[in-house]
């Protein structure tokens, strides 16, 4: 690993010190989510130099190449350089990589762990214990899945403890309130830690809950309300003693799906009756520092050889507990290709910035025409020509072999043809309903499958296996909306045998049917153990007794919602309520606060770099309705309305001759090798090639049309807007002097409709490529952004052509409000930012050279090769897509523009350099299998994957064949 490539990533378990200190890393200076929860006030709970946790609390990350550590003592912010990985933590279902400059990743199958363990009293220590031998010391915790019937399942939401403590005169009390206790570390604690352990006096420090051995304080009336089990309150003694006893009093469970919450006292014969869910990951998942117990203790110690501390010194309680000082991780990883290994986990990456085409064995995938012209909107429907199961998958090639089934609707393993046929990624689309992962949890909606035998288990398929009313019911439950869950309920078929329906609700525990015919256990519920290959897959039934698995169609799964009323808010949700404010004061030493930490952005400043194109300047016209920036040159000439006369537009035209060797009527459309590709790139003036004969038809940049927008305007059904006359006039005013590469057009009879065209600028993916937006300005205009959607042309549901711009027509930016930024100066406001800010803030922000690190957090690892593979692929995929946009435009009328496209792709050229292109890139990658490349001198991509060739070729005989007939 270079110095660059990022060494730890959140939950390692690292050493600290050398090896005199252990911890978990909590944040990285590359993780994806910045952390904001952090203030001034929490500055003392973080130990490290002051100016790195400046930098932490300003940015919610620490700087590059500093790590923040939990450790026993509390957090630190500790350089990379001081850290050594001992363990990584995985579950099943993780996907990683070998390395981060890989192109295949792989699937965790399976976990499983070895600990080192410390006895908290006798310090003790044994290593090479398996995870299983042991379990928590307290038991069951928060986040662990419940059942008290076979009718319900429900998750532990919050958790109440108690403790014994014994006093110093011996009496020994249950104290009235547990999380009242405060640790007392002793002053003849050790602070020399055993081989292989950690120091007495850390074992004794603070945690959340208290455990045997601690020595504890408390007020007085903590003791005194307690349950006293030896001795009674005497209010001389000190409210100091030792714990020697915790368990849990109860737990608050929240029931699936519907929502509702019940309490168990532990000391209830219901808690005594709730069987926990046995999770795959049971016996892989402790943590250094976690407090257990051995499940079977006389033979463990006997085992180990390790002393059992006896009951009768301590008031009849077991006082043995241990905590883990190390672990030790192993899984078992399948591949893309179809290869499985057995691997230490430090030897492998998690695989966390996936790219969206990324496909693995076991998925369903779909695959629509792309050849077909869509309808501009977006569809993500289930109308695919074909559906299959992935199978073995070459990730550097980008293609996949896939098994389709007969017909699309029977989604069943007796239903799968003999046909395999290698697709390219770019071709194919996730199933949107069936797009379960190992690890995860779900709903089995009828019983027959149970039964021993795959024919017995693959029987009931015939009734509704991947039907409208499964699909419907399946997609409702995903949503986990309680409202809609009695809906989806009344779809779902009964349970075979009694009436008794799968969903039944909480608290609804009687039978409906004969008793001889009821469930012993929740055999409805269970968690992915693997995609199978033929699109089964196997469900473990972590309730059953014993655990078993089974094996189902995967269509007729239910994907268990999660109970998200404490997550955080989904980091790929594009509508945020309220922005994030962040300190904009750049006062940060620049040895910690430099462009290689944090990538900022600033589109007003970029607006006021790149708004002129000529070098005219701009001047802040101050008024009382708010202000713009108007053009000083033009400024005494714009009349009330701010329109301009379509033949003075049409004039601007002669100012852009070039020569046609320049733009490549001729020759290849090269871009100078010597251009600069600075990020973000500029917007360049691509000068015209057109001859003086052709130069009167130049389009006009903006102009206002006397025609009514039609259905195809995503704002044209809404009413029209009260809008500020005089601040539109400015905003008319300002786009009429437009950058080159965007057209604006609005209408007469709708003044607050925009319509938009932005040429993708060059040396990026986007080169030559029209977008099109639609911009509404709303009453609250300029008070509020305006409404802005994008069409997604030619993408079909095949994934976005750049992370800010969703196939739904969603614009993730923070100018637009639909993204948080982390500038005052990328927020709108209503004095200074104007269409034309919006405009060129998706010209050369969002359309840039690197696409891949607009994805939100992305940009900390740019630069530093952990994600270069991806950020290729993406450009790839950026670019491919980008081509079906062009072909969109000149298969598509649109009347806005019909004259501009005409002028660029025919007279201009641009469909020419295109095609030119597309030829020199497939010639490139004829019989290539290494992954696609850019040329660093302009900016374009070079050569692609066979799986990207495969859509390319289809576009570049489509644009070849509509330019010969335009030549001919």
């Amino acid at each position: 690993m270079t110095n660059n490539v990022p060494l730890f990533y959140t939950e390692d378990t690292v050493y600290t010190d050398g090896n005199n200190n252990i911890g978990i890393v909590e944040k990285t200076w590359h993780d994806t989510v910045r952390d904001y929860t952090n203030n001034k006030y929490d500055e003392d709970e973080l130990d490290g130099p002051p100016e790195i946790a400046d930098h932490y609390f300003k940015w919610g990350l620490p700087p590059r190449g500093w790590t923040i550590v939990a450790e026993t003592l509390g957090r630190r912010v500790i350089p990379d350089s001081a850290l050594r990985l001992v363990d990584r933590s995985f579950s099943v279902g993780d996907v990683c990589k070998r390395s981060s400059q890989d192109a295949q990743s792989g699937t965790v199958i399976d976990v499983s762990m070895t600990v080192s363990l410390q006895h908290t009293l006798t310090n003790s220590v044994i290593h090479d214990v398996p995870g299983d031998d042991i379990q928590l010391y307290l038991f069951p915790e928060q986040g662990q899945f419940v059942s008290d019937s076979p009718y319900r399942v429900g998750e532990i939401v919050a958790t109440t403890y108690k403790a014994a403590v014994r006093l110093r005169n011996g009496g020994i009390v249950w104290v009235d309130d547990a999380l009242e206790l405060n640790v007392v570390v002793p002053e003849t604690a050790s602070r020399v830690a055993p081989a292989g352990g950690i120091a007495p006096s850390l074992i004794a420090e603070t945690t959340e809950v208290v455990f045997p051995h601690q020595t504890v304080s408390t007020d007085r009336e903590n003791i005194r309300r307690g349950q006293w089990i030896y001795g009674a309150y005497d209010i001389h003694v000190p409210p100091v003693g030792t714990v020697l006893r915790s368990e849990v009093q109860g737990i608050t469970v929240r029931w699936l799906p519907e929502g509702t919450e019940d309490y168990f006292e532990a000391e209830d014969d219901e808690f005594t009756n709730l069987k926990v869910f046995s999770d795959k990951m049971d016996g892989a998942n402790w943590t250094v520092g976690d407090r257990v117990v051995f499940k079977d203790a006389p033979a463990a110690y006997a085992k180990y050889d390790m002393t059992r501390l006896g009951r009768e010194r301590y008031g009849g309680f077991d006082v043995n507990a241990l905590i883990v000082t190390a672990t030790h991780t192993r899984l078992k990883v399948l591949w893309q290709d179809l290869t499985t290994s057995i691997e230490d986990a430090v030897d492998l990456a998690p695989y966390l910035l996936v790219d969206d085409h990324d496909i693995w064995p076991g998925e369903y995938v779909g695959r629509k025409d792309m050849t077909k012209m869509p309808s501009d909107s977006y569809d993500i429907d289930l109308d695919y020509n074909q559906i299959g199961v992935a199978q073995h998958v070459n990730a550097k090639e980008r293609t996949a072999k896939v098994q389709w089934f007969n017909d699309t609707d029977k989604l069943t393993p007796d239903n799968i043809s003999d046909k395999i046929e290698d697709v390219s990624f770019y071709e194919l689309v996730p199933h949107p309903l069936i797009s379960y992962g190992i690890g995860d949890f779900v709903y089995l909606p009828q019983s027959p499958y149970f039964s021993t035998g795959r024919q017995s288990q693959m029987a009931a398929h015939e009734q509704d296996s991947g039907g409208i009313i499964s699909s419907l019911a399946r997609a409702i439950l995903q949503q986990g909306n309680h409202q809609l869950t009695q809906i989806a309920r009344s779809f779902l078929p009964l349970r075979s045998g009694h009436a008794t329906p799968v969903y039944a609700q909480s608290g609804d525990n009687s039978a409906t049917a004969s008793s001889e015919n009821l469930p012993l256990t929740c055999d409805w519920y269970g968690q992915i153990a693997s995609l199978n290959l033929d699109g089964s897959v196997t469900v473990r039934l972590g309730f059953s007794e014993p655990v078993k698995d089974v094996e189902l169609p995967a269509s007729l799964l239910i994907g268990a919602p999660e109970d998200d009323d404490d997550d955080e808010e989904d980091d790929d949700d594009y509508i945020y309520e309220e922005d994030q404010d962040a300190d904009s004061d750049d006062s940060m030493d620049d040895e910690y606060d430099d462009n290689d930490d944090i990538v900022e952005v600033d589109s007003a400043q970029a607006l006021r770099r790149l708004m002129i194109p000529d070098g005219r300047t701009l001047r802040q016209n101050d008024d009382d309705d708010g202000s713009s920036w108007v053009d000083e040159d033009e400024f005494e000439n714009v009349d009330a309305e701010g329109e301009r006369d379509v033949d003075e537009e049409q004039n601007l035209g002669q100012s852009k001759k070039t020569s046609e060797q320049e733009i490549g009527l001729e020759s290849s459309a090269e871009t100078p090798t010597n251009m600069p590709v600075p990020t973000p790139p500029p917007i360049e003036r691509q000068e015209s090639a057109v001859s003086e004969q052709t130069l009167s038809t130049y389009p006009a940049q903006f102009l206002i049309l006397d025609i009514d927008p039609d259905g195809s305007h995503h704002f044209a059904s809404r009413g029209p807007s009260k809008l500020n006359h005089r601040r539109m006039a400015r905003e008319r005013k300002i786009l009429s002097s437009l950058p080159d590469g965007i057209y604006v057009r609005s209408y007469t009879n709708r003044l607050d409709l925009f319509r938009a065209l932005i040429v993708g600028p060059r040396g990026t993916p986007y080169e030559f490529a029209p977008f099109m937006f639609d911009i509404h300005i709303t009453t609250t205009f300029p008070a509020d952004p305006p409404e802005c959607f994008f069409h997604s042309w030619n993408t079909n549901g095949v994934g976005r052509v750049n992370p800010n711009l969703y196939e739904d027509g969603n614009i993730c930016l923070s100018l637009l409000g639909t993204w948080p930024g982390e500038q005052t100066s990328e927020k709108w406001n209503s004095e200074t930012s104007s269409i034309l800010q919006l405009l060129i803030s998706l010209q050369s922000l969002v359309l840039n050279n690197t696409p891949y690190y607009n994805e939100a957090g992305y940009d900390a690892v740019q630069g530093t090769g952990t994600a270069a593979v991806n950020a290729e692929l993406y450009s790839e995929r950026a670019f491919v897509l980008a081509r079906g946009f062009v072909l969109f435009a000149l298969q598509n009328y649109i009347p806005e523009f019909e004259s501009v496209i005409k002028y660029l792709y025919y007279e201009r050229g641009y469909l020419k350099s295109v095609v030119e292109w597309e030829r020199d890139v497939l010639t490139n990658s004829e019989g290539s299998t290494s992954l696609p490349s850019v040329d660093v001198s302009t900016g374009r991509v070079a050569k692609v994957s066979k799986g990207a060739k495969v859509l390319l070729v289809k576009n570049y005989n489509s644009l070849r064949r509509i330019l010969e007939e335009e030549t001919n």
